[in-house]
């Protein structure tokens, strides 16, 4: 069993509902600290993964890590349940800054939006960032029931209850669904797309991150390769946890006339990972992405 699945409880979700972020946050925080020192398995692979991407990972660096995993998971609780309190949280506890600005300039020059996303950050609370400021985004994810309706049925109730932007999953868990083709759809019709770069499948191809060669990409760069700057803005957005209730959604801009698309998202992602590397929750799985998926 795995931390996500041991805390993706009935009796959990429940804990989060009742609780208002202030005291829900701690509960599932214990409860997943707690798991970690009855699977020290786990933790020894965790530590294993820092050690092979060259990040402390022992004492207070590793617990900060395993903390800040279970904290991704008590996000993820909270955006499942949570509906007013998430809409109070992305209005008044996110930080934006200037990330909004090639959103309104693809909106005013009549262009799509690429978000690349990776496994950083506050990431279930992204989508909630952007809805507050009237974006709509559609996103690609792997949502297996009962997550998909559940997430589906939360955004929709905080676009219609607050007037918000809108939130449309694409979810790799539904049977017959063309991901690809819808995100060419979508992209063709001027929208805001997201989807993750930093997952292996078979489409990925070798990347570097902190110096070490591994696979990324997840096909992004075929999708991409279909546009240009003129038709398409590309950014790469992390929303940086700065307190147990605060986050900054940091953004960076990229341009396919620069060259290698794909290595300019790393390039963004490792900065973070350098910066912030208790936020990078990828590290519990990482050790996956340095296999070749690619169909030999």
């Amino acid at each position: 069993m795995s931390i996500g699945s041991f805390l993706a409880t009935k009796e959990n979700l429940e804990l989060v509902k009742k609780n208002s972020w202030k005291f829900g946050r701690p509960k599932i925080v214990e409860i997943g600290m707690r798991y970690y020192e009855e699977h020290p398995d786990d933790v020894a692979l965790i530590a294993d993964n820092l050690e092979r991407m060259g990040l402390p990972n022992a004492g207070a660096a590793l617990d900060d890590v395993l903390r800040e995993i279970v904290v991704h998971y008590y996000e993820k609780l909270f955006a499942l349940v949570k509906t007013y309190e998430a809409y109070w949280i992305a209005r008044n506890r996110i930080d934006m800054g200037d990330s909004l600005e090639p959103f309104v300039e693809a909106r005013e020059t009549d262009k799509a939006v690429f978000i690349g996303q990776s496994h950083f950050g506050a990431t279930y609370l992204m989508a909630s960032a952007l809805m507050v400021h009237g974006i709509d985004v559609n996103m690609v994810g792997n949502f297996p029931e009962p997550v998909g309706s559940m997430l589906t049925n939360n955004v929709n109730h905080i676009c219609e209850k607050w007037k918000t932007g809108k939130a449309n999953l694409l979810n790799l868990a539904e049977p017959g669904i063309d991901v690809p083709g819808e995100m060419m759809r979508l992209l063709l019709l001027k929208k805001v797309v997201s989807n993750v770069y930093d997952e292996n499948n078979q489409f990925c191809r070798p990347v570097k991150l902190l110096g070490k060669d591994l696979m990324g990409g997840t096909g992004m760069d075929l999708i991409l390769r279909n546009f240009n700057d003129d038709k398409i803005i590309l950014v790469t957005p992390f929303l940086v946890r700065t307190s147990d209730e605060t986050f900054r959604y940091e953004l960076d801009r990229h341009y396919l006339a620069d060259g290698d698309i794909i290595e300019s998202f790393y390039r963004s992602l490792e900065k973070r990972v350098a910066k912030y590397p208790a936020q990078w929750y990828f590290i519990h799985e990482v050790h996956e992405s340095f296999e070749d998926k690619r169909k030999q």
